[in-house]
């Protein structure tokens, strides 16, 4: 009995050894981890493996941070000298995320399309995390460009420019940074394509293709009544009245295979159904669901496929948009009016200036008419 005593007691003595050495690590490891500087404790943030501080002075809360604890240190130190004689901080000091995150709440979340949040924090990925954990007040136009100019195409380049504008923009207007950077940086060039419009040749192979092609009738439903992608793929049988010939966009479908909002106020609308329209339409008549109940992927299936036996290179949807447009111009068809269909803003430019293009075979009409007029000498 006196050997199972003893072992106990070692056994006992043991784990308050082992409970002692664990609260000194962990003890050890938060004195590590924590600095002190006028009252102000800068902690390890193992989130974002960086260093932060926060403080409250004259109502308000700042945040600071560095990439290491010597550079937090600095940065405190930085934004204490700022404090003028009569008390007042000067600039505000918060990192980069935090006032992204609060960029979103205050201007952006319940503001815009759940697909451009997505479209955000996708971009915000291309943000470094030198740059993300800096106070927003002392990040140079060098890192900014160094971080616009490592992405790949123009296109991806002028978001994130656009990006960063926006948020150093509510910044300097809610007096966090004195002045926005982005106004010294020029924007990436990137030319934007709006879809081409098809010639009269095109037009006919392309609906020759599509009778040839299954369920390729929402290429034509968007060729007919010039909508966008998401707007002919997200029609429901409620879009449409056969009696009043009418067609409403209230909706879209979007990349995830969701229906979504339309893509500015502009666009939800009710146009005239056109007979074309109809007559397809009427198919669709008993269908309870989307009328064209196809996925993103089954949507590019069918385009490649028409694209393959129509031979038009490079057709996209967008193009179907820019041929109605153009078709309603040749006809002379009032801007206002094509663009109350098409659901641009109305006395907009892009109507005219993008979306339509020249049709060089209506040229002969004209040529004729020069020809035969007054305008040009006659031969002796």
């Amino acid at each position: 009995m006196g050997m199972i005593y003893a072992i106990k007691n070692l056994l006992q003595e043991n784990t308050k050894n082992a409970l002692a050495i664990l609260v000194e690590k962990v003890a050890q490891e938060q004195k590590e981890q924590q600095m002190k500087y006028k009252g102000k404790t800068i902690r390890k943030n193992k989130k974002c493996n960086s260093w932060y501080t926060r403080f409250r002075y004259a109502g308000n809360q700042f945040y600071i941070s560095g990439k290491t604890q010597l550079e937090c240190l600095q940065n405190l130190k930085r934004a204490l000298r700022q404090i003028s004689s009569d008390g007042v901080i000067e600039v505000k000091t918060i990192a980069f995320i935090e006032w992204y995150n609060k960029w979103l709440e205050l201007y952006k979340i319940g503001k815009v399309k759940s697909e451009t949040i997505r479209d955000y924090t996708s971009l915000l990925k291309l943000i470094p995390d030198t740059i993300k954990v800096k106070n927003i007040a002392y990040i140079t136009l060098e890192e900014i460009i160094k971080s616009i100019n490592a992405c790949e195409g123009t296109r991806q380049r002028q978001k994130l420019y656009d990006f960063y504008n926006m948020i150093f923009k509510k910044a300097e207007d809610n007096e966090i940074i004195k002045k926005n950077p982005m106004v010294k940086i020029d924007k990436p060039k990137h030319e934007k394509n709006h879809g081409q419009a098809l010639d009269n040749k095109q037009q006919g192979e392309l609906i020759k293709a599509c009778k040839q092609i299954t369920n390729s009738d929402f290429i034509l439903i968007a060729l007919y009544q010039g909508l966008r992608r998401g707007e002919v793929l997200g029609l429901t049988i409620d879009n449409i009245d056969f009696e009043k010939n009418t067609l409403t966009i209230n909706k879209a479908w979007n990349n995830k295979n969701q229906f979504d909002t339309t893509k500015n106020k502009y666009s939800n609308r009710t146009m005239p159904l056109f007979e074309k329209t109809k007559q397809i339409l009427l198919k669709y008549k008993n269908q309870k669901e989307r009328i064209f109940d196809i996925t993103i992927k089954q949507y590019e299936l069918i385009l490649k496929a028409i694209k393959d036996e129509s031979k038009i290179e490079a057709l996209k949807l967008k193009d179907m948009r820019s041929t109605f447009i153009t078709r309603c111009k040749e006809l002379n068809i009032p801007e206002q009016v094509i663009q109350s269909w098409v659901g641009h803003q109305i006395g907009s430019t892009v109507t005219g200036m993008v979306y339509t293009k020249h049709n060089s075979d209506i040229d002969y009409n004209y040529i004729n008419i020069i020809n035969n007029s007054e305008l040009i000498t006659k031969k002796e």
